[in-house]
């Protein structure tokens, strides 16, 4: 314990505990050319239900578990429970640097710093290029006189939805550096790697061909998963602009056995084929905003971009049905702030958004959101 900083960067006192609650109503209206007297999905749902709990022990080591109540029709009962966080740190030598080990943020563009004054999930989470969390190993701080941040981590890969046997071998490395040269400026970058993933693809081609010429084997593996994610944020008085830019990329492949027949139609033979196809994805996302009424009302405004190539043959074509634009704008109206004034406490959240494929002759879709939320913090000293 001697060779651990003396420092603290933990919000806590010693023997302190947190309770913290996050809850989230939303109402959703979907439709097809702002149709919302006539829609595709209208639905009340709880979109956030969770419970964390913090400790410090010392200066030096602190723990939080964060539990997702989660509403779905997935489960019998209409609701399940998953760990969102579970992870210990413990204080390095290194001032204002802690080693954290459990499933933790996934430090990636602005996923890990998404605050939801959007409500809507940001680009990467929305587009499946990595969750928010994850299982694994890092080393995260803060760089002297206030200059940026910095991580650097080693992860399961796969999010904090799989575990066990879903995990491939291959863990994922992970870079991020955030940079504050000049107050009310960030700039950074981040970047992850991973050889293979065997969780995030589904082939549903299974079994024989109609034609019984071929057997798929079903399963493919995303391989050579590589991200990059530069992001900026510029915030003057009561305006910010915050945007990303995620390059994503990965290789599938996968393989069938193709089948020799006699005569009477049975197998007498067959050859194993395997074969691969390079995928390639980038997207943009912009969120403008200002804050009025000191800090009571903020104005939104949201443009994102997501394209999608496949290879097909020597060429990398776009998958038009699977690249799109997204627009829109809203309000947040915060009743009640947490103390310091940096969470919201009670808040009436508002949001339109418009996609728009870029296949040819698609509508486009209209999401209404209108959410409540409602989030509190208490911290218990030690008697």
């Amino acid at each position: 314990l001697a060779i651990l900083a003396a420092g603290s960067v933990y919000a806590l006192d010693p023997d302190q505990t947190e309770l913290e609650y996050n809850g989230w109503f939303r109402y959703m209206n979907q439709s097809t050319k702002f149709q919302v007297t006539d829609p595709t999905a209208s639905r009340s749902l709880i979109e956030r239900n969770y419970l964390r709990a913090s400790h410090q022990w010392t200066s030096q080591f602190y723990s939080k578990l964060s539990m997702d109540f989660l509403s779905s029709s997935s489960f019998a009962d209409g609701a399940g429970v998953r760990i969102k966080e579970a992870y210990l740190d413990m204080a390095l030598p290194i001032r204002d640097f802690t080693l954290t080990a459990g499933v933790q943020k996934h430090y990636f563009g602005l996923i890990y710093s998404w605050d939801y004054t959007h409500p809507d999930k940001s680009l990467a989470d929305a587009q499946g290029v990595c969750a928010s969390a994850d299982y694994g190993v890092t080393v995260n701080g803060f760089l002297p006189k206030g200059l940026g941040e910095l991580q650097l981590g080693v992860y399961n890969g796969e999010g904090y939805k799989v575990t066990g046997a879903k995990n491939s071998v291959a863990p994922e490395l992970l870079a991020n550096l955030r940079l504050t040269p000049f107050a009310g400026i960030q700039v950074g970058a981040s970047v992850f790697a991973k050889a293979k993933d065997i969780s995030a693809y589904k082939n549903d081609k299974k079994g024989r061909n109609s034609g019984n010429t071929e057997y798929q084997l079903g399963d493919t593996a995303n391989m050579d998963r590589l991200a990059i994610a530069p992001m900026a944020k510029v915030a003057f008085g009561p305006v910010s602009l915050t945007g990303e830019y995620i390059i994503y990329g990965y290789n599938r492949t996968f393989s069938y056995y193709s089948l020799t027949q006699d005569s009477s139609g049975n197998v007498v033979d067959s050859t194993l084929t395997e074969k691969s196809k390079d995928y390639a994805m980038s997207g943009l996302d912009l969120v403008p905003m200002v804050s009025l009424l000191g800090r009571k009302l903020e104005v939104f405004g949201r443009f994102s971009t997501w394209e999608r190539k496949e290879q097909s043959g020597e060429l990398m074509e776009v998958n038009l049905d699977k690249s799109l634009t997204r627009y829109g704008a809203g309000f947040n109206y915060h009743f009640l702030r947490r103390a310091g004034g940096s969470k919201p406490a009670v808040a009436l959240q508002f949001a339109w958004v418009r996609e728009q494929s870029r296949k040819e002759g698609a509508d486009p879709v209209d999401t209404f959101m209108a959410q409540a939320r409602f989030e509190w913090s208490r911290v218990f000293a030690a008697e």
